[in-house]
């Protein structure tokens, strides 16, 4: 992630909003300083009150611009809508706004809860593929129960099943936030943790330990009508059934039972042949103006003990060599040998120029085991090319058809 810079954040928000972020926050310009100036000469004197402000001001509204510079962004605008009912406000006002770091100050400005709730989507939806997510299927068209008493019961319901025997009950909290754009409902789990010692600076700049009650944090995202479900949990299954438990007793109201679903396997190790497309794929790169391909960078994990990962990037370009041709030319080729797994590659393709343009756009496709890891922040022609492109290359298998009906009655607990 790039480093914070607040002078670019001031650059990208017009005068009007920052006079509005002046007024809430009751700060002042300097003397004989007015907002009806050029722009150049007005970020120089924003920037100058922000530096000249009280240490716990200046703390706080850094950290403010902060927040916004990470929400200033397509997922960041994306969770902001998402908090927000269909013809909210706030949606009205980001039509008339100039770039993405205007819309999300003038979020804070004015929204502050529903901003930090967009915060709490932002994070959910950056999790989904890594490491903690999982995603299971319910049959469709599902009701929840989310009333204060359901929510209470779930809460002490939790709290009881993460808490040890013969011990005190941890403390646990419940956010439910309803995502209004994708029609999904996050439910925002923190539960007390093990007790924990740090060492920090005391107020003497001596360090004492302190003892710390740090929270575990889960996250559940339940799409109601389609019967997905986005489990991001830390842990292994006997944690994630705890969660599914107590969701079905108190939330569902019945007993969740996930349908068996195929998902689609990614190989990455058949990149180690070069990127050379399946005859019978089907899938005609002129068609999409494609004018080369590159592996543009691959890690590779040794199968054997101690293991090491391995980073080949060559240098970027539309003409340098890419990292299979690095491999050959350094005579490193037993990293695509046997011993070696690839579990982190970018597949970079090059585009013709349009009519009048001088250079074509490029697109680089993330991959990892468990998929295509930059898919949701493409557009969905984009989406659509990659996930034919890795099938046609062989890296993502096609998950087999099964009878929705068959998938139904094995997931009946009467079915037998």
């Amino acid at each position: 992630m790039p480093a914070f810079n607040y002078r670019e954040l001031i650059r990208q928000v017009p005068s009007r909003t920052w006079q509005f972020y002046f007024q809430t926050k009751n700060i002042k310009l300097p003397e004989g300083v007015v907002w009806d100036q050029l722009a150049e000469d007005l970020i120089e004197q924003v920037q100058t009150t922000l530096e000249m402000l009280s240490g716990p001001e200046r703390i706080n509204v850094y950290s403010e611009l902060r927040r916004v510079d990470a929400m200033a962004n397509r997922r960041g605008l994306y969770a902001l809508r998402n908090s927000a009912t269909l013809g909210d406000a706030m949606l009205e006002d980001f039509l008339h706004h100039s770039s993405d770091a205007e819309r999300a100050l003038w979020a804070l400005a004015n929204w502050p809860k529903r901003f930090a709730d967009a915060e709490a989507l932002f994070i959910a939806d950056a999790d989904i593929g890594k490491r903690n997510w999982k995603r299971i299927h319910v049959p469709p068209e599902q009701t929840l129960h989310a009333t204060h008493e359901d929510l209470a019961a779930l809460k002490l319901s939790l709290a009881q099943s993460f808490t040890p025997r013969k011990s005190k009950p941890r403390a646990c909290e419940i956010d439910v936030l309803y995502r209004h754009l994708d029609g999904g409902v996050q439910f925002d789990v923190r539960i007390e943790d093990e007790l924990q010692r740090s060492l920090e600076f005391g107020p003497d700049d001596k360090t004492v330990w302190r003892d710390v009650r740090p929270p575990i944090r889960m996250s559940v995202i339940v799409y109601p009508e389609s019967g997905v479900i986005d489990l991001l949990i830390p842990g292994g299954a006997k944690v994630r059934q705890k969660i599914l438990t107590a969701l079905g007793k108190h939330v569902f109201k019945k007993e969740i039972e996930p349908l068996c679903v195929a998902q689609p396997l990614f190989l990455l190790n058949h990149l180690r042949d070069g990127l050379v497309l399946d005859e019978s794929s089907g899938l005609d790169l002129a068609t999409f103006c494609v004018d080369k391909m590159r592996l543009s960078e691959c890690k590779v994990r040794s199968t054997t003990l101690p293991q090491c990962d391995y980073l080949v990037k060559p240098v970027a370009g539309r003409n340098a060599p890419d990292a299979l041709a690095c491999i050959q030319t350094q005579k490193n080729e037993t990293l695509m040998g046997q011993g070696f797994n690839i579990i982190d590659a970018v597949v970079t393709v090059y585009f013709l120029p349009l009519v009048g343009e001088r250079a074509g756009r490029v697109l680089h496709i993330g991959l990892k085991p468990v998929g295509i890891s930059n898919l949701r922040d493409m557009d969905e022609i984009d989406a659509q090319f990659a996930q034919a492109l890795m099938l046609a290359l062989g890296v993502m298998q096609a998950p087999p058809l099964i009878n929705a009906e068959a998938a139904v009655r094995r997931a009946d607990p009467e079915f037998l």
